[in-house]
């Protein structure tokens, strides 16, 4: 959940993957070249805002935008490539709207392993002073065959400079004055949190990140809180379903911070990486006494009320379920088995393996109950937040444990799926809905001229099934177009690579 903030700009092979991927001819075939124009042909366009399907339509892209949509075959080919999409259905390229990809351990082979899982978008969610500076400079942070970087925050606000009130608010005012888009509270104090929210709005940016479990959601809400993270994350938003909410609290208020159960982002890269891959392995044994004594006292009308306080409010929930399955659930072998685990580092698998060991050896048979009827609760909940019109986004806190790039984001629509949240919403997840909480729906979300030219051809409608979502057959970034065949070679470059 909580990822190694790099100090560097660029790790050194994606600067050169950055530097070179304008000029080398390997990604240029990869990709089908930077066309000056393409047309998608014969193509069923899926309208995201309503599942509506209008079939036989013709798609004129140029200069990286929709320039125009008419019916099939009126749009004369020119110098365009023509592509024969018979049979296939565009909607907006995915985005991943909660990643640490920039400072994962390989994102040289993740950027374009997002890319080549239908992934044209994502919101980085730690950021340093260094890749602010850089893209201020004009320096891009990610390679043309990648995803677009749709929001950069700086470094996330946690430990003792943010523990009071003036603290954080200075550190935001840093942040600001950086250019970070938005900013990503981990760790806070409940007097510095709310103090954050309240100078983050002040200076018209978005607050988002983990809720400590000392604020209450109605508080985030009234204070301005923009997204919360990974359902809360643990009881942080589950606390207000509780029928002991009230005496919780006001236990929680008298407690002394406990240091020795948070992360130190002080430490040394090494052991900071051990610590964020699974942050459960932290939880002390009354930890597990609260979180029992939560779901006990689970009260399904208080939640429901929650649910409709939030979907009147402007705050979002991420909830990234594919991170929580891999922290609660730990070392399960649908995790640790999974085939996908080729496009990820050595290292990354080791240290993974290492610490899913620990969490056999560390966390008993009776915590692991809790913690999967927690995961329970939390998917339970997610369905409920749909039903009720709280906005949510797709992501997947891809750079914690056990999880790919890409392929993430496609395990979290399973998730959703299997949670009950239907298709059409799925895909509003990864793409309207994306585009609607960044406030850049005219120009993103949608398969509409003028859009951005993200997209993704599938094999099957969408709406009909959030497996379809999976069938890709091409994706279209910026205005290049990838076959299956260009996006197969990426994952075999990467897996390569990876070896």
């Amino acid at each position: 959940m909580k990822r190694i903030i790099r100090r560097c700009m660029l790790s050194a092979p994606l600067a050169a993957l950055v530097a070179g991927c304008a000029t080398t001819g390997q990604q240029a075939q990869a990709g089908g070249g930077p066309e000056s124009a393409l047309v998608l042909d014969h193509v069923t366009v899926v309208d995201v805002r309503d599942g509506g399907l209008t079939p036989d339509r013709a798609i004129l892209i140029r200069d990286g935008r929709i320039e125009r949509i008419a019916a099939a075959g009126s749009i004369p080919a020119g110098d365009a490539r023509v592509v024969d999409a018979r049979g296939r259905y565009v909607v907006p390229g995915y985005n991943d709207m909660h990643s640490h990809n920039i400072n994962s351990a390989s994102p040289e082979t993740s950027l374009p392993l997002m890319l080549a899982n239908g992934v044209t978008g994502f919101r980085q969610m730690v950021g340093s002073a260094e890749q602010l500076a850089a893209r201020a400079a004009g320096n891009p942070l990610v390679p043309a065959e990648g995803p677009a970087l749709l929001a950069l925050p700086g470094p996330v606000l946690a430990g003792p400079a943010v523990a009071t009130p003036e603290g954080i608010k200075a550190e935001i005012r840093k942040q600001k004055a950086a250019g970070a888009d938005f900013i990503k509270v981990v760790d806070a104090p409940h007097d510095a949190f709310l103090a954050g929210a309240d100078e983050a709005e002040a200076l018209g940016l978005a607050y988002a990140g983990h809720m400590p479990a000392t604020v209450s959601p109605h508080e985030a809400i009234r204070h301005g809180m923009d997204a919360i993270e990974h359902m809360g994350p643990t009881i942080s938003l589950l606390l207000s379903c509780s029928t002991d909410e009230a005496p919780i609290r006001a236990m929680m208020a008298k407690a002394p911070p406990a240091d020795d159960h948070h992360i130190d982002f002080g430490r040394d890269a090494a052991s900071l990486a051990r610590l964020t891959a699974n942050p459960v392995l932290l939880t002390p044994p009354q930890g597990y006494a609260l979180i029992k004594r939560v779901l006990a006292t689970y009260d399904e009308a208080r939640c429901k009320a929650l649910a409709t306080e939030l979907a009147d409010s402007q705050t979002w929930v991420m909830p990234t379920l594919t991170r929580l399955e891999a922290m609660y659930l730990g070392n399960d072998p649908s995790l640790r088995d999974n085939p996908a685990l080729r496009y990820v580092p050595p290292q990354s698998r080791t240290l993974w393996r290492e610490v899913g060991e620990d969490f056999d050896a560390k966390v008993s048979s009776d915590q692991r109950k809790t913690l999967a009827e927690l995961f329970d609760r939390l998917r339970k909940l997610a369905k409920l937040f749909d039903e009720s019109g709280v906005k949510m986004a797709a992501g997947t806190d891809f750079g914690g444990q056990w999880l790919v790039p890409g392929q993430s984001l496609h395990h979290e629509f399973d998730l959703l799926a299997g949670s009950g949240i239907p298709p059409l919403h799925i895909l509003q997840m990864a793409t309207l809905d994306a585009a609607r909480y960044l406030k850049r729906e005219a120009t993103m979300g949608t398969v509409e001229a003028g859009k951005a030219a993200d997209l993704v051809l599938l094999d099957a409608n969408p709406v009909e099934s959030a497996d379809n979502l999976h069938r890709i057959s091409g994706v279209v970034r910026a205005g290049r177009y990838y076959d299956k065949a260009a996006l197969d070679a990426i994952k075999e470059r990467a897996a390569a690579a990876l070896r």
